[in-house]
Formats: structure tokens, sequence, C-alpha cells
């Protein structure tokens, strides 16, 4: 709520519906109200407010209060406005005001950092509730180095049960969290494990009993996002990699993984990812024509 609170103004508020489905809240009002009367909260003052205005709004009330010069930067007209035109007058013309953070307000957010984290990512099936009770179990240790032991525990629970599918969304997970850092070297190796289990099959946990949807490429259920591939990409520019660089990398790690089923080459895998990237439809299909066929050659008791 304190992550919010600036957002919403004392009164007239529409509230997004996630504070009742997501965490039983129907008043949220009467929780501001709570928050300021707790100390965490103050009612904004009339210059946090005019900041709040669009520039032209501000150049507005200028121009109407006579003032000779009305543009320039939005901190220099809201500086204009409170010292040539009269409090009263401000207040009348901006009468709604918002919510600041006290300084008990800006501890508590701090300290609570990891609430607003992960209200705002999608980590496997943990929640607030649920990191909550992460935060507070010895080892005691910075949220991002639980959230990092949580998905990294998960993965190897994933793996160990054969859910490949889960194990490929978790491992994205993890890429993203090494994005948030700035560990584009890392993030890439996950991403590249992301890509391999993701085209052969780790949507059916590998299964070769799901190969009639495997090919053709069209619609095919052994694929990789799209997502992804823009992932991978951003890696790259991150790092400076040149094409060749890249497929270097993504080639070295994919090398060194392995699956119960495996429709493509280490190289092969690298090649989708480009071809993708490129949008070359011809390319994909035609590779993966060729891995029907190989996989028929293994499988012939298998309908594809």
């Amino acid at each position: 709520m304190l992550d919010y609170a600036h957002k919403f103004y004392t009164n007239g508020n529409s509230f997004q519906g996630f504070w009742w489905y997501k965490y039983g809240v129907r008043d949220v009002q009467a929780v501001l109200t709570s928050l300021v009367n707790r100390g965490f909260l103050k009612v904004s003052d009339l210059k946090s407010t005019l900041k709040k205005q669009t520039v032209e709004e501000i150049e507005e009330v200028l121009k109407a209060y006579g003032s000779s010069k009305v543009t320039g930067e939005k901190a220099e007209l809201v500086q204009m406005a409170l010292d040539k035109i009269p409090e009263d007058e401000l207040n009348k013309r901006f009468p709604k005001r918002t919510y600041q953070l006290t300084k008990a307000g800006k501890s508590a957010l701090e300290e609570g950092a990891y609430v607003h984290y992960i209200h705002r990512h999608s980590v496997e099936d943990l929640d607030i509730w649920s990191l909550n009770q992460l935060m507070h179990t010895q080892p005691f240790m910075p949220f991002r180095d639980k959230i990092w032991g949580y998905l990294n525990q998960r993965s190897i629970e994933h793996f160990a049960n054969r859910r490949f599918g889960s194990y490929s969304s978790c491992r994205y997970n993890m890429s993203q969290f090494l994005r948030e850092e700035g560990k584009w070297l890392h993030a890439l190796s996950m991403l590249a494990e992301v890509v391999f289990y993701d085209v052969n099959g780790a949507c059916c946990n590998c299964d070769p009993g799901f190969a009639s949807g495997f090919f053709p490429y069209k619609n095919s259920l052994a694929a990789t996002s799209q997502f992804i591939v823009t992932a991978i990409v951003d890696c790259q520019e991150k790092l400076g990699y040149s094409d060749d660089e890249l497929k270097t990398a993504l080639t070295e790690r994919i090398s060194k993984l392995s699956t119960p089923l495996q429709l493509f080459a280490a190289d092969e895998c690298v090649q989708i990812v480009f071809m993708e990237r490129d949008e070359d439809k011809k390319g994909l299909t035609k590779l993966y024509a060729r891995a029907k066929r190989i996989f028929k050659q293994k499988h012939p008791n298998l309908k594809v």
C-alpha cells in the first residue's frame, strides 16, 4: 500500500481490483487513512501537488495570473508558480491532494522491498505470503538471495522429477532475475538451456509419445518462443557479442545438456535461435522436416 499511495488522492479514488482478489482488502481507502494515522503517510503539500500536474496545466495557471514567462522546465515552472501565485489561489486551482511517504513510511517501504518486488514479478508459485515466510526463516539474508535460492531449489526438483516444461519455465525466471542484476553472461547461459529443452519437447516433458505435435514446424509444440529469442538478442547486445560469438556461447552451453528426447543437435538448436530471430520460416520448416525424418527412423512404431 505504501508503494502505491502516491498514486491515490485523499478521496474520489477508483482502486485496482487486485486489492481484493489478491489481498482480500475491500476498503482500500480505510487502509490509506490508517497509514496516515499511524504516521507512515501524510497528505502531500502544495509543491508535491504541482509536481504531479502537467507542464501545460502549470503554464495555464501562470498565464491566467499574468506571468510574462510561462515556458521552461517543469521544475522551473513549479517554483515560478509557488513564488508568483498566492498559496490560496493555487489551492483553489489544484485542490486534490495525494499522499506522501513520511520518514517512517520510507523506512518501512525499504525494509519490505520484497513485498512490492514479488507483487510485480511472477516467480514460480512464490507470492507475498510465501516469500514473507521465507524472509523470516533462517538463514536470514537479502530477499534477492532468498528468491534465487528458492528458484534454484525448484529447478532441481523439476529436473529430478522429469518435469522438463516446469524446469524450462523456472530457468527462464532465473534468467530474468539475472538480467535484472546485469549478469548478462549468466542470463544467456540460462536462456540457452531454455531453448534446448523447449525445442526438444519440454512442454510435453520430452515424451516421444507426443511426437505428433512436434512436427511440422508450423504450430509445433517443440519450439522456442519469440520472447526467449528477444531476451537472447538483448543479452547479445549488452555483451557486445557478434553473431559468431553468440553462436559460440550458445553452442558451448547447449552441447553440455542432455534430455531423454533430443530432436535437435546442439548446432541445430542454435540455428533455430537465429532463424527465429531472422524470421526464416522456410529454413525452420526444412530443419523440422529433417528432424522428423530422423525421428521416424529412430522410432518407427510411433505416429508422427
